[in-house]
């Protein structure tokens, strides 16, 4: 079977998983939410060298028990300034992570492990808190991300000829970057206005999903140039693995969030 029907089949499933969770709603998104917890710490550890079952299962395990317990248990209260603290926290994790990355060194691991679990999380919290619009404003986000990343592929397979960061994924480029923004915005907007019909408006939110989401998608490709792997995983045939996938999440939940109490 070719790359490309691998790439296909196994996208299709991660988009009927996460659009099935968000519709079928509490608990199902909170469990996908810890079940990505999950393989996206497990796959650091691998990442990171980290081969005890203490990296590989037990750590990861505490983290996504952490959510499966808020979705069934329930959580307090959290204001925007709470998302906010978060949102720093993650920020400053990526700092510590990303700086001096190197496979054996503890503090990498320890600060990776908080900067992929800490937006999903978040994203567990805010659904279940938040029970008018979270399918919509879920599918929003989500659609966003995806629509960006087939529109700056295809704008800049047409005309993209000015790399964005050369050194970091040499494919990207300005062009494709521009464009495929301002598609987004345009189409989010009509189907905000046509379909979603959320109160804010989709010019506000969209430029914020993709800015971060391009970031989150250069960590990640730095992440992998840095310990000199093509894919940070196989459990995705075609894609990757889990940081490959849903990098773009990493890095926009919390300021998505963040904008969404804030507005």
């Amino acid at each position: 079977m070719s790359n490309l029907v691998l790439r296909i089949i196994f996208g299709a499933l991660y988009v009927f998983l996460m659009v099935g969770a968000t519709v079928f709603g509490h608990p199902a998104f909170g469990v996908l939410m810890a079940l990505l917890v999950f393989l996206s710490i497990n796959e650091l550890a691998v990442l990171a060298n980290k081969v005890s079952n203490q990296h590989l299962f037990v750590n990861p395990a505490v983290f996504a028990g952490v959510v499966l317990y808020l979705t069934f248990l329930g959580s307090r209260e959290l204001s925007g300034a709470a998302y906010f603290i978060m949102l720093l926290i993650q920020w400053g994790c990526l700092y510590l992570t990303y700086s001096q990355l190197k496979r054996d060194q503890t503090l990498n691991f320890i600060t990776g492990t908080v900067y992929l679990s800490l937006p999903l999380i978040g994203l567990a919290i805010w659904f279940m808190q938040n029970e008018q619009h979270n399918m919509e404003y879920i599918l929003f986000y989500l659609i966003t991300i995806w629509l960006y990343d087939s529109m700056a592929y295809l704008v800049g397979k047409s005309m993209g000829k000015r790399p964005i960061f050369p050194r970091v994924s040499p494919n990207k480029t300005i062009e494709g970057t521009v464009g495929g923004a301002i598609v987004t915005i345009v189409v989010m907007s009509a189907l905000n206005i046509y379909w979603l019909e959320l109160p804010i408006q989709a010019a506000v939110l969209a430029p914020v999903v993709i800015f971060f989401a391009v970031f989150g998608d250069f960590v990640e490709s730095y992440m992998k140039r840095k310990l000199g792997v093509k894919d940070s995983g196989r459990i995705l045939p075609g894609h990757g693995g889990i940081l490959d996938r849903i990098d773009s999440i990493y890095l926009s939940a919390l300021p998505y969030l963040v904008i969404l109490l804030l507005v």
